[in-house]
């Protein structure tokens, strides 16, 4: 019998590093070799139940995105084979011909604790912070022309999937002025690295801290424009609109935990008549937004959770492109023995940092 070592949460804050059996890749699944997983900022708090997520059943494996290697892929799966490389997404939705199919994020959460989410997390509910890794097909991703980059690299894909997921659905063009609040935090910045590579004509940074703001700019050049601003809805618009040149076409949200929503109407009431704000941030207060304002600039407020199912491959197409410089993000790196130091770091990263962990 073949094992391998894997952190395993058995209830909340008793965390394992234990050596588990290695399976076999059922049809439509795929075993891989993890290269490098991401530790989200605030993986602490789920390991001790302190976010009202619902986990898989206990004991699992925590851990949502990584870089691997595939083991073996099962019998009917054809997109992948042994040796690849690939990208591994949480996001998986059930394959059945319904509006609203039952989806989960694998080594977190089900979204909506449906009989069907449930099932398909039972099924699914080890991710990636092991040696090995046994992957739902739908979720594993090649990465075609980037095998000749190292993973502590390619593990930034992980931190720009989210981001990716809402310019997609903000329908950002070439040329177009994009607004990104929360630009400082952990999706937000990787928004602004994200929309100068996809072509915006100007990316208006919004958060409070100039210094950080400035960086972004430094980063990625003159199209990134910083728009300091304070939480006074009325003085922190004036301050978006100018950074703006006058108004944007879309706007992306992507505060987290947020108890105010000012700089989130600031940002909507920036934008053109016609314009779009996606909201993929979460904020413990409402958005009150007037249905005047929103009839008379035929503005758009939408709601996106994660990505569609090709984003993994257009996003890596990108940094095989060469359009996208996976080196602007500051990779910390902790051998998997010593995640319960990657879970400290991760919870005080900023700005382009990202923390993962490398078997």
């Amino acid at each position: 019998m073949a094992i391998h070592k894997a952190w395993r949460l058995h209830a909340h804050n008793d965390l394992r590093f234990d050596e588990v059996e290695t399976p076999k890749p059922a049809p439509d699944g795929v075993l891989v070799r993890i290269e490098a997983g991401m530790v989200l900022s605030y993986m602490g708090r789920v390991l001790s139940g302190s976010v009202p997520y619902s986990l898989p059943p206990m004991p699992f494996v925590p851990g949502t995105n990584a870089i691997a290697r595939v083991i073996a892929a099962g019998d009917n799966v054809s997109h992948v084979q042994r040796g690849d490389r690939v990208f591994l997404s949480p996001h998986l939705r059930d394959d059945v011909p319904e509006r609203e199919p039952p989806q989960i994020l694998i080594g977190l959460t089900a979204t909506v604790t449906t009989p069907a989410a449930l099932a398909m997390q039972m099924r699914w509910r080890d991710g990636v912070f092991a040696e090995i890794a046994h992957w739902p097909a739908a979720c594993v991703t090649p990465l075609a022309g980037l095998d000749d980059k190292p993973a502590s690299e390619l593990i930034g894909l992980a931190k720009l999937i989210v981001p990716f997921g809402g310019l997609q659905r903000a329908g950002l063009r070439g040329g177009h002025t994009m607004i990104v609040n929360g630009a400082t935090g952990y999706f937000g910045s990787g928004a602004v690295m994200l929309a100068v590579a996809m072509g915006a004509g100007r990316v208006v940074a919004v958060g409070r801290k100039r210094e950080a703001l400035e960086g972004l700019r430094d980063a990625f050049g003159p199209r990134v424009i910083p728009a300091v601003v304070t939480g006074d809805t009325a003085s922190d618009l004036l301050i978006i609109r100018h950074a703006a040149g006058g108004g944007a076409d879309v706007a992306l949200d992507l505060l987290g935990a947020a108890k105010s929503t000012s700089t989130t109407l600031s940002s909507l009431r920036a934008l053109k008549r016609g314009g779009r704000l996606v909201l993929m941030g979460s904020a413990e207060v409402p958005l009150e937004v007037s249905f005047r304002e929103m009839l008379a600039n035929d503005w758009e407020v939408v709601g996106q959770f994660m990505y569609e199912r090709t984003a993994p491959g257009q996003l890596a197409a990108l940094a095989a492109d060469a359009l996208l410089d996976l080196k602007k993000i500051v990779v910390t790196t902790f051998r998997l023995a010593d995640f319960r130091q990657a879970v400290a770091a991760a919870a005080l990263m900023q700005g382009l940092d990202l923390t993962a962990v490398v078997p």
